[in-house]
């Protein structure tokens, strides 16, 4: 029997370990210390776990001034001469907003057949079990590798923070590799590239009155009395012609952009995520002062995916900017009271890109072939991640496993398959074999 099927076959059979790994850490709550929660439990539970498998090296590290957001690194090392190899996931998951619409406490992971319910399944406490289950694996069945295997645990991921907390943290302490996977759901498929994410705010002004003059607001009165933006403004309907833009403008942009992986369908197969490269997303949209009054002002604020590696940002901000003022142009009311756009706002992501004939990416997709038996999908991903963050430090990284977006991640019922993250731990194994002898 092959080295490769040995290892496939130990994972089969501990298949039921995995899942319970799985399980225990996601009953740890580690909602992101910036939204209240805490991210050094789970870490302390990892580091000793991955002490108590021998790797190598073991280091649990924190950064930040409170010493409460600590990152975990475990490395397996090779006998020497081969390539490295890096896993990164985080451990830190989004807050519940809704406990009551969850099948069972999000903490309290619940297994329904094939899937298993918990905040933190898909996003990405699986993933970064089935890389570590891929490690144990190679130690387990006695497979040495002539390079070295990385994992990165990370905290800080969900709110942006990768350089000041997280994965770059990790990289500036020397735990670099030659390429990287990170363990994103990704329905198995192999993303090579991302999008980037920015946010713009329109704060549209109008003129408050009494909700009884909204006759004289919208209609033309007698002569002498007055009327229109005289008495005063909705601002809500002066709003409309920009929310009604910006969805235009998603349109035309993603008939104007095209790309043969990211947001095109997958290549060589159809991905599960769908078309289309961009989004402009209404993410919040307030105004609105008193009950009694016809509102004075809405803030509209909107995120954008956009592909970076096709367009450059200030591209997009500048034509933004054009239509707000052409639109405001064609308006009495607003030609005088201009709305008030600001691009970017809050924080920004960028994307990456990495060549599909780039000997990682050609390696990841001959794994994933040992594993489903069928060619490797490769497709984008369709949020942001560390990846971005491993490639703008010099470290060739993709994203792919266990999981899905679309499987209630940073929503309630957030789940994941058994299958899926036994499937997971054979590709990162199958990698790890490939990538470092």
């Amino acid at each position: 029997m092959s080295s490769k099927r040995i290892l496939f076959e130990y994972l089969d059979n501990n298949k039921d370990e995995l899942v319970e790994y799985v399980k225990s850490l996601v009953q740890i709550p580690s909602i992101n210390h910036t939204f209240g929660g805490d991210e050094k439990t789970v870490q302390d539970w990892l580091a000793d776990s991955l002490r108590s498998l021998n790797f190598a090296e073991v280091e649990q590290f924190a950064v930040d001034d409170e010493q409460v957001r600590p990152n975990v690194v475990a490395v397996m090392k090779g006998t020497g001469g081969g390539k490295s190899l890096l896993f990164n996931g985080h451990m830190d998951v989004v807050p519940i907003a809704e406990p009551h619409k969850w099948r069972s406490d999000p903490f309290e992971p619940l297994q329904q057949g094939n899937k298993i319910y918990g905040r933190g399944t898909s996003d990405m406490k699986g993933g970064v079990s089935a890389a570590i289950w891929a490690m144990k694996a190679l130690k387990e069945c006695g497979i040495l590798l002539r390079g070295d295997v990385l994992l990165q645990a990370v905290t800080g991921e969900e709110s942006n923070e990768a350089e000041e907390i997280g994965t770059v943290q990790c990289l500036k302490r020397g735990y670099t590799a030659d390429f990287a996977v990170v363990c994103e759901p990704t329905d198995l498929e192999l993303h090579t590239a991302s999008v980037g994410l920015f946010f713009f705010e329109l704060i549209v002004e109008g003129k408050a009155v009494h909700i009884s003059a909204r006759n004289q607001v919208l209609f033309p009165q007698p002569a002498g009395v007055p009327s229109g933006p005289t008495v005063g403004a909705d601002a809500f309907k002066k709003s409309l012609p920009f929310v009604n833009y910006f969805y235009s403008l998603e349109e035309q942009w993603n008939h104007r952009w095209r790309d043969a992986v990211l947001g095109a369908g997958g290549s060589p197969g159809h991905d599960v995520q769908g078309v289309g490269l961009f989004t402009i997303n209404p993410s919040f949209i307030e105004g609105g002062e008193y009950l009694g009054s016809v509102p004075a002002k809405v803030k509209l604020m909107y995120g954008v995916w956009y592909p970076d590696q096709l367009v450059k940002k200030e591209e997009l901000w500048e034509e933004i900017r054009r239509g707000v003022e052409a639109l405001a142009s064609t308006d009495d009311f607003l030609r005088s009271h201009p709305p008030k756009l600001t691009v970017p706002v809050l924080q920004e992501w960028q994307g990456f890109h990495v060549p599909a004939d780039h000997a990682g990416v050609r390696a990841m997709m001959t794994a994933i072939t040992d594993v489903e038996g069928c060619k490797a999908v490769l497709s984008g991903f369709r949020a942001v991640c560390d990846a971005a963050y491993l490639n703008k430090h010099g470290v060739p990284a993709v994203v792919f496993g266990p999981g899905s977006l679309s499987w209630s991640v940073h929503g309630e019922n957030e789940y994941i398959t058994v299958d899926s993250l036994v499937a997971a731990a054979k590709v990162y194994a199958s990698m790890m074999m490939d990538w470092c002898q």
